[in-house]
């Protein structure tokens, strides 16, 4: 057999493994997903509820604004802490997030570096309202705790908070990745936005293999940190609390995103019922044949 002929047939038992769109959509989130349920995942104050009424640990609420009338109690919620997260309800691939890490003169300073003050947060959660972030789907405004980084993943990057990315089927995980932000992403774990993403090992929780907007990488842009052969702390804990997510809203397929809070351990940020691909280019193998033979042992 030729070189060429044995790059096709490698080529092609990997094409067999990759999970697309279309697979995705038709063979797994339409046979598990019953559409009536996605507002479940789509609004994350309502994941919140179906969450913490399973005991699932989740951020503590600061406050919710459901109509303009509500900016101004808003405001001086969030006013009486140095550091919390505005995010809309419905919004996704981290649009709309802004993520406060200290006080800075009269107002606060986000991950990014950047300085805002009260008028600019009602300014921001007025866009969410209108539906900025949505389509122009009027929105409400979720505003609650910043979760604290655990030590290991504050050494590669000290002002967002990074998060693991469990794929699970019938509460079973499939895959997992962790997302790091960077400067570049605001940060913002979103790997669309400019967040590192790390392949991890099921078995061990330890990254094996890192990528940046399509590229290997092995240390942080912004803090220099290695990236590959890290032991995630929690894993156990981690891997536990995705299953219990799964078991706790009537959706078979999710992608469940776990922050590490350096006081509380895993935590679950949301959920999602239409998880990206990606993590299959962070990991290196395709979902396709994981999530059949959990099928299949069902």
């Amino acid at each position: 057999m030729t070189w060429a002929a044995r790059l096709r047939r490698a080529l092609d038992a990997i094409s067999g493994e990759i999970l697309g769109i279309n697979g995705r959509n038709v063979r797994v989130i339409y046979r598990h997903n019953p559409r009536k349920h996605f507002p479940i995942a789509d609004d994350k104050i309502l994941a919140k509820t179906w969450l913490g009424n399973a005991g699932v640990p989740v951020p503590t609420t600061i406050a919710v604004g459901e109509d303009f009338a509500d900016l101004t109690t808003l405001v001086d919620a969030v006013s009486a802490h140095d550091d919390f997260v505005l995010k809309p309800a419905n919004g996704s691939g981290g649009g709309g997030i802004v993520v406060l890490v200290a006080r800075y003169g009269a107002g606060w300073r986000t991950a990014g570096g950047r300085a805002i003050d009260r008028a600019a947060i009602r300014r921001h959660a007025a866009d969410i309202l209108f539906g900025s972030f949505t389509l122009d789907v009027p929105d409400r405004v979720l505003a609650e705790e910043r979760l604290i980084p655990h030590a290991t993943l504050a050494t590669m990057f000290p002002d967002g908070l990074s998060d693991v990315r469990v794929i699970t089927l019938k509460g079973i995980a499939a895959a997992a990745m962790l997302r790091v932000p960077t400067r570049a992403s605001g940060g913002r774990a979103n790997l669309h936005q400019g967040a590192i993403g790390l392949g991890v090992d099921l078995a061990t929780g330890k990254t094996t293999r890192a990528r940046l907007r399509g590229r290997a990488i092995t240390t942080h842009p912004d803090s220099k940190a290695q990236l590959v052969d890290v032991q995630l702390p929690h894993w156990d804990e981690i891997l536990d609390v995705a299953r219990r997510s799964a078991a706790a809203v009537p959706l078979g397929y999710l992608g469940v995103d776990v922050g590490i809070d350096a006081r509380r351990g895993p935590v679950v940020l949301e959920i999602n019922k239409r998880p990206g691909l990606e993590i299959q280019n962070v990991n290196g193998f395709g979902l396709r044949p994981i999530l059949e033979a959990i099928e299949a042992g069902s």
